[in-house]
């Protein structure tokens, strides 16, 4: 099976075994009493079009950003629905923008509706400065959380606050290096869906009655294999010359 072949078969893998683990989990959702039905199918929509992105990215498609920017506006309307004035806040402040910004980003490496993006790799200087990125954006997650815990009068769980703050940081730092077409941002992707899929196995493993978990530890392990996937196909997209057709 040459290289073509094989990126087609395992893009429409990870896209039907994604969209089935989304629609299953709204199914589930929706025998819950009170489940708001008309909520759940535009929540559902939208996270199918985070799936649709989410490979798109996988491949260097700048139509990543057109999917993603969809689900992000339909996630933050969920957000404020559901009174979750922070979460909106990161979304609408930072995830919505970077939609617009690495669309523009992307287009300025050659990315159009046929042609792949032009990756890059990082120098050292690069590393340097997104490590002092990482280190700026944990602190301040770390001490937000930190802050709203003990505001609200809860104990403060060190570890789950970390772990938290580390997994924020992460996708904040890969979110920026994704828009600059950074090949390395799939190592960061990786340690995030690794990290996922720790935390649903053990919420499986030891909470009664958390069968709900299976979906999104299924979700998470085709993040990774896409993820994984994504490596290879970006290490030839920035060691070539030439943009590759979609």
């Amino acid at each position: 099976m040459n290289t073509n072949k094989f990126d087609k078969f395992f893009n429409a893998f990870i896209l039907i075994g994604m969209t089935v683990c989304v629609i299953l989990s709204c199914l589930f959702k929706m025998q819950e009493e009170g489940a708001r039905t008309a909520l759940l199918l535009l929540s559902t929509f939208g996270a199918i079009m985070g799936v649709v992105s989410v490979v798109l990215s996988a491949n260097g498609s700048i139509w990543t950003f057109v999917f993603g920017l969809v689900d992000v506006l339909i996630y933050s309307y969920i957000l404020y629905d559901s009174k979750m004035p922070s979460q909106l806040l990161l979304y609408v402040g930072y995830f919505i923008p970077m939609e617009f910004i690495g669309f523009w980003q992307w287009h300025k490496r050659g990315a159009n509706a046929k042609q792949k993006v032009k990756a890059q790799r990082m120098t050292g200087s690069k590393w340097l400065m997104f490590a002092g990125i990482f280190v700026a954006v944990f602190a301040a997650a770390l001490a937000i959380s930190w802050f709203a815990t003990t505001k609200a009068g809860d104990d403060l769980l060190w570890r789950k606050t970390v772990l938290d703050a580390l997994i924020t940081t992460a996708n904040i730092t890969a979110l920026i290096m994704m828009a600059m077409a950074y090949t390395e941002q799939w190592y960061i992707w990786t340690l995030v869906n690794l990290t996922a899929i720790i935390q649903w196995a053990v919420t499986l493993a030891t909470v009664p009655d958390a069968g709900y978990a299976i979906v999104p530890l299924v979700k998470y392990s085709f993040y990774l294999l896409n993820g994984l996937n994504a490596i290879r196909i970006w290490m030839r997209l920035s060691g070539s010359e030439e943009n590759l057709q979609i």
